[in-house]
């Protein structure tokens, strides 16, 4: 059934896996924090990074109200990052 969203028959009919525990998932698994495993926590920190340089990134000559709002956006984003880092933690002890 190529194609089909249907779930393929069992090869010896419609019985039972005979695994046991092996083949069970376990009954507690920690939540993820991104598709990888990793923390999702950097990418605040990757994103601070950027506002904080994105002036001198991009070439702005005029750092007046533009630097000011970056200088503010970054440290939001910061403080979110360290927000997130202090729940992962939490979780993982």
């Amino acid at each position: 059934m190529t194609g089909s969203t249907q779930p393929e028959p069992a090869p010896h009919g419609d019985e039972a896996s005979q695994d046991g525990a092996a083949s069970a998932e376990p009954e507690s698994t920690p939540p993820p924090t991104s598709l990888n495993g990793g923390t999702t926590s950097v990418w605040y920190f990757v994103g601070a990074t950027f506002l904080f340089a994105g002036p001198l990134i991009f070439g702005v000559d005029d750092f007046g109200f533009f630097r000011i709002i970056t200088l503010v956006l970054g440290a939001v984003v910061m403080v979110a990052g360290f927000v997130v880092l202090r729940r992962e933690s939490g979780k993982r002890s």
